[in-house]
Parts: C-alpha cells; sequence; structure tokens
C-alpha cells in the first residue's frame, strides 16, 4: 500500500512540475481546478457578477460547472455546465448553457485560453435570452490548483461570522 502512495505522489510532482495540462501525468487522472468567473453587466444581466467556478479535467476532456444566481446573487436558480478538449499544447475552448425553469431565462456560453499545470485564465463571453430578448456579456475566468481566486466573503457578517468560528476553534489566537 506504501509503495502505491509512492507512485501516487511522483506522479503528482512529476504532473506538477510539466507545463501545459495536456501533457502532465496529472492530465492522466481526474484533476481539478477553481477560481472565478467575473462577467461584465449587460443590458439584460444587469449586475456585473464574480463567481466561483470549477473545471475538472480527465484524459483530454475538461468539463466545468457554475452555479448560477438569481438577479440580487442571494440564491442559486441552476447550474451552467459545459465542456471542451484540451489541446497537448494546453488551449481549449469550453462550450456550456443554462437553462431557467420554464425556459424565460437561458444563455449559451464559450471560453477560451489556456490551462497549465497550476492555473489558467480563459475569456469568452455568453449569450443570454430573457423573455425572448437577446443580448451578450463578456465573461473571464482565471484558475488555480491552490485555489487562488476564489471570492471573498460577500458581506460584512459573513466575515464576522466566519471569525467567530475560527476563534472557538483556536481560542488563543
Amino acid at each position: 500500500m506504501r509503495a502505491a502512495g509512492t507512485t501516487a505522489a511522483a506522479l503528482l510532482a512529476a504532473g506538477l512540475a510539466a507545463e501545459p495540462v495536456a501533457n502532465s501525468a496529472l492530465a492522466q487522472v481526474p484533476d481539478r481546478f477553481v477560481g472565478t468567473l467575473s462577467c461584465a453587466k449587460s443590458t439584460l444581466a444587469k449586475p456585473a457578477r464574480r463567481e466561483p467556478v470549477t473545471i475538472e479535467i480527465a484524459g483530454n476532456v475538461a468539463r466545468y460547472r457554475h452555479t448560477v444566481l438569481n438577479e440580487d446573487g442571494t440564491a442559486g436558480v441552476g447550474m451552467e455546465t459545459g465542456e471542451g478538449t484540451i489541446g497537448k499544447d494546453g488551449k481549449v475552448t469550453l462550450v456550456g448553457a443554462w437553462k431557467g425553469r420554464g425556459g424565460l431565462y437561458s444563455y449559451e456560453a464559450r471560453y477560451s485560453g489556456k490551462l497549465a499545470a497550476k492555473g489558467g485564465e480563459l475569456a469568452g463571453n455568453q449569450a443570454w435570452t430573457i423573455h425572448g430578448r437577446k443580448d451578450g456579456r463578456s465573461c473571464t475566468m482565471i484558475l488555480s490548483k491552490r485555489g487562488r481566486g476564489l471570492l471573498r466573503w460577500r458581506t460584512r457578517e459573513q466575515a464576522v461570522e466566519r471569525e467567530r468560528e475560527a476563534n472557538a476553534r483556536e481560542p488563543n489566537r
């Protein structure tokens, strides 16, 4: 059992040393990137947003998911999902979509860029249809293996609660 763990650790180290994800040992087993999807406001999708996104890679296929929030950003209303193929150079184009209940809200998304062993950046757009009207907005994904670029706490109350929980776990902090 210990030899299997050592082999896995060696493969992980070798994968982190390689630059493009598609050429690394990590591309052979499921791999995960987390980060932020930042989208500009548009006429129909009014608020500019920064929201979490996750990409999982198996072989040369990248699949992503992102929780779509309601207009005021307080609750999830669905999941945007999509996928794309990663080239040997790490270049990828992800194509996805989301459709709200009742079909009154929907969008198709396309993001392109490059992924490397430690992260990457993709840019693209979302083509929205809301109540039959069409519009679009530009978006950027900033991704990392270690979770850098994730959202900060949205409200002061959430930050205070998080601090209280941390202090309860470590009273002498």
